[in-house]
């Protein structure tokens, strides 16, 4: 009887291994910026990220994650997790048809430029998200029916839009017009690069140093530059956010400046396609009357990370 024991130890210690074998699962602790993404596992939603993270037991073996919220693009990856395993999965989401700029501190301005450029200084920037590309005539006119483009091409940039115009349809889909600090960056890029494709101005890489008779080209003709985002050199002028002043730079926020409390004009960046070396500069910066109409001015908008 007394030889038994041993075998109903061995037995129940069996046993219960086999039951841990069988019943502990696998771990996710998913981590995404913005917060507030649904997280779908083998085709069902499981959960929503919190600013912490999101944490998931789940069966060990294959598994398809799909990341999604709304105005950013699905994010789908496939993973095999053993049993007892945690992974950690950070991911950035992407905003459908933006680029993600990280910000950091940058050097702004250009001491060999015109005096509005001057003096360089440093600028520290929250992460945003910029338009890949200007927004264009056909989707600007889904918008407002009334209105009738400079340019009447297919892909074309709209032009011809007054500051108030390009504002209100930026907020009209949960944006906003970059302000000029978060346009420069993304021109420029960390290195504060001349140019969105380089140092050198070269009218090859860009819609630069044409006849102001021949006008824009459809976006996205020319490579992307320093952000990831297209045609931020030439095509077209860029509406920004701020309220122009020559003096700027020597009084702003060297954190996520916002420009002056009030003017006269706004900042207009980047140049047109008749634009020379000097105007088509990543930090050239004139400004214009909001409610002026230019054949030659345009947009893109910009979104905060949440």
């Amino acid at each position: 009887m007394l030889c038994l024991i041993p075998l109903v130890v061995v037995a129940i210690a069996g046993i219960s291994f086999v039951v841990f074998w069988l019943t502990i699962k696998s771990n996710l602790y998913i981590l995404t910026t913005p917060a507030g993404v649904f997280v779908s596992v083998n085709g069902g939603i499981v959960g929503v990220t919190a600013d912490s993270g999101l944490v998931l037991a789940v069966e060990p073996g294959a598994l398809e994650l799909v990341l999604s919220r709304e105005g950013f693009e699905d994010a789908v990856s496939s993973h095999y997790v053993r049993r007892g395993e945690l992974i950690q999965i950070e991911h950035l989401m992407r905003r459908e048809d933006m680029v993600f700029v990280r910000g950091g501190q940058f050097r702004m301005g250009n001491n060999a430029g015109a005096y509005s450029e001057k003096p360089e200084h440093d600028v520290t920037l929250h992460p945003y998200y910029i338009d890949t590309r200007e927004v264009t005539a056909q989707i600007y006119k889904e918008y407002d029916s009334s209105y009738r483009p400079v340019f009447t091409a297919a892909g074309l940039p709209a032009t011809g839009i007054a500051w108030e115009e390009a504002d209100a349809y930026c907020r009209s889909v949960g944006k906003r017009l970059p302000t000029e600090a978060e346009w420069e960056r993304a021109c420029a890029g960390p290195e504060a690069l001349p140019y969105a494709y380089g140092t050198a101005y070269d009218a090859t890489l860009a819609r630069t140093g044409s006849r102001v008779q021949d006008g824009p080209v459809p976006v996205g003709q020319y490579p992307a530059g320093n952000a990831g985002a297209v045609d931020m050199t030439g095509n077209v002028w860029e509406w920004c956010s701020d309220w122009h002043g020559r003096d700027t730079y020597r009084t702003s926020d060297t954190l996520n400046p916002a420009g002056p409390l009030q003017g006269d004009r706004h900042v207009i960046r980047g140049g047109a396609w008749y634009s020379n070396a000097s105007f088509s500069r990543c930090t050239h910066r004139p400004g214009n009357f909001r409610s002026q109409r230019d054949p030659s001015f345009g947009f893109r908008c910009a979104g905060d990370l949440d």
